[in-house]
């Protein structure tokens, strides 16, 4: 008798193990797609806020960048009421909005540029490699989407005028330099859209602020260690120019790298949220 109720005891406590076991491996796996889902989809707004001199007037853009046909809600309205909200003086969209032949992929970036283009702010756009399409910059043009290949424009806001320039270059070599295309008017603050960050090819040319992406932040950070890998393991760690997220500054010049909103395989992200940029240019007090 005693023999069966040891039996019947150490079942139960095994049924009870086993209970707890399968109930925090449960909890574990909501946690694990609650956190995949979140850094996937939960967008982020990131101000940058620089002064100067030459800026007479507040004002506000916003930069998007490596989409690779990301939906933030359907046809993008999360994504783009979040832009809106900023109320935007003009917007930038640095490159990769799909991936290579991905026609699905163009579709919902057209459906967004569209989108965009019929806002009152103007929209400047700078390929990346995997949005390199002539037909598809043909429809942006369509739209009234203003696409920069070596060329810009100058930006008037009351009694400021700021230089955008912006570049298509998405594959350099050792001693491609900039300046032997284009130089910045120091007598405007200027803005370079580049969507791969190569800043010492671009410091020649004397842009005050570059804006890029390419990187994707590394897609998957580390709280103290940075990017996780991008072509090589803890590149943040090994290397001291090394421009992966957010804000870089050498002799007064800027370059701001977003992490994009989209991915590539893998789908991951970890401390890295999909963000929109907002650039607030006061004038120096």
């Amino acid at each position: 008798m005693r023999m069966k109720n040891r039996v019947r005891s150490t079942q139960r406590g095994m049924k009870s193990f086993l209970f707890r076991f399968f109930i925090t491996l449960l909890i574990l796996a909501l946690l694990g797609l609650f956190a995949w889902r979140f850094n996937l989809d939960s967008l982020k707004v990131t101000t940058l806020k620089l002064s100067d001199p030459r800026i007479k007037d507040e004002i506000t853009f916003v930069q998007i960048s490596d989409l690779h046909a990301k939906s933030f809600g359907q046809d993008n309205q999360r994504l783009i009421k979040k832009i809106r909200q900023q109320a935007p003086d003009a917007i930038f969209v640095t490159g990769d909005l799909f991936s290579n032949a991905d026609l699905g992929g163009r579709e919902t970036a057209t459906k967004l540029m569209k989108a965009l283009a019929a806002d009152k702010a103007p929209v400047y756009y700078v390929t990346g490699e995997h949005d390199y399409n002539e037909d598809f910059h043909a429809q942006l043009s369509a739209f009234g989407i203003n696409i920069l290949a070596f060329n810009g424009d100058i930006l008037r806001y009351g009694d400021t005028e700021i230089e955008l320039y912006g570049i298509n270059s998405v594959y350099f070599w050792d001693s491609y330099n900039l300046a032997n295309a284009v130089e910045a008017d120091p007598a405007l603050f200027s803005i370079l859209l580049a969507h791969v960050p190569n800043w010492p090819q671009y410091q020649d040319a004397g842009f005050d602020l570059v804006l890029s992406g390419d990187s994707h932040g590394g897609q998957i950070r580390l709280p103290f260690v940075g990017a996780l890998w991008l072509k090589e393991w803890f590149p943040e760690l090994k290397k001291k120019d090394v421009y992966i997220k957010g804000l870089y500054e050498k002799d007064g010049k800027y370059l701001f790298v977003s992490s994009g909103l989209g991915t590539i395989a893998p789908h991951l992200r970890f401390y890295n949220r999909p963000e929109i940029v907002v650039i607030k240019l006061t004038p120096a007090r």
